[in-house]
C-alpha cells in the first residue's frame, strides 16, 4: 500500500489532473482506514471532473465508513445521476437507506440493482436482510434463495435463512441452513451459535450444547454462546455448569 500510495503521488505531481490517480490513491487510503485521506483525494478528482461516477460511489463508501449514511446517500445519488444503471451505487444506496430505517426506500433500491444485474448476490442477501427486518419472512426466504441459488457458497445468506426459518418455527429447515453454512464455512462462529439456539428450541438440549461449545472452541470470549449455553445447562438441571458458563460470559463483557 504504501509503496502505491508513493506511486499515484508521483504520477500526480507529474500530472495534477490524473483524475484517475487521485482516485485510486483514494482507494488505497480507504484500504489502510485513512477515511479523511481518501475523501480528500476524491473531492481532488471531482473537482477536475465532476462527473467521475466511479469518485462519487467511492465517496460514497468512505462516508459511510464514517457513519455518515445521509452524506453516503447524496454521493451515490450523485453517481446515479451520471451513471443511472449503476448497479453497485445502488445496493450501497440501499445499505445506507437501511441504516437511516429507511426500509421502503432500501427495497427500491436493491429491486432496481437486481433489475439492473439480475444476478447480483449481494443484493438479493441485502434486500433478504430488510424484509426479515420488516416482518415479511416468506420474501425474506425466497431472497436468500435467489442469493444462494447465484452464489452457492454464500454462507451469511445460509445463516440468515436459518435465522428466518426459525423465526417462521421449522427448525428442521433453520438447522439444515445452519449446518450449511458450517459445511461451506467451518470457522463460522455465529452458524455454530445459531445452530445451537435452534437445537435447544427443537428439545435437543446435548447436540445444543454441543454447538455452543464449537462456537466458543473458535471463539473462546463468544460472550453469547456463554449465556447461550448456560441457558440450556440450566433447562438440564446441571445448575453448577450453568452457573460457571453464566459467570465466563460476564468475566468477557
Amino acid at each position: 500500500q504504501v509503496e502505491a500510495i508513493k506511486s499515484y503521488a508521483q504520477a500526480i505531481k507529474a500530472n495534477p489532473a490524473y483524475v484517475d490517480a487521485h482516485n485510486n490513491m483514494g482507494n488505497t487510503l480507504q484500504d489502510k482506514g485513512d477515511l479523511e485521506g481518501a475523501i480528500d483525494c476524491y473531492n481532488k478528482a471531482l473537482s477536475i471532473q465532476p462527473d467521475y461516477s466511479a469518485a462519487h460511489f467511492n465517496m460514497g463508501i468512505a462516508l459511510n465508513g464514517k457513519n455518515d449514511p445521509v452524506a453516503a446517500i447524496n454521493s451515490y445519488k450523485q453517481a446515479l445521476k451520471i451513471q443511472p444503471d449503476y448497479a453497485d451505487a445502488l445496493n450501497n444506496m440501499g445499505v445506507a437507506q437501511n441504516s437511516q430505517g429507511d426500509l421502503e426506500a432500501a427495497i427500491q433500491s436493491y429491486k432496481s440493482a437486481i433489475k439492473i444485474q439480475p444476478d447480483y448476490a449481494d443484493a438479493y442477501f441485502n434486500l433478504g436482510v430488510v424484509l426479515q427486518d420488516k416482518g415479511d419472512l416468506k420474501m425474506a426466504i425466497n431472497s436468500y434463495n435467489k442469493a444462494v441459488m447465484i452464489k452457492p457458497d454464500y454462507t451469511d445468506a445460509y445463516n440468515n435463512m436459518g435465522l428466518t426459518l426459525n423465526h417462521m418455527g421449522d427448525l428442521e429447515a433453520a438447522i439444515d441452513s445452519f449446518k450449511l453454512a458450517i459445511s461451506i464455512k467451518p470457522d463460522y462462529v455465529e452458524a455454530y451459535n445459531n445452530l445451537g439456539i435452534a437445537l435447544k428450541d427443537k428439545g435437543d438440549l446435548n447436540e445444543s450444547i454441543y454447538s455452543f461449545k464449537k462456537a466458543l472452541k473458535i471463539k473462546p470470549d463468544h460472550v453469547d454462546a456463554y449465556f447461550n449455553m448456560g441457558n440450556v445447562l440450566l433447562e438440564k438441571g446441571d445448575l453448577d455448569a450453568a452457573l460457571e458458563s453464566c459467570k465466563k460470559a460476564l468475566s468477557y463483557q
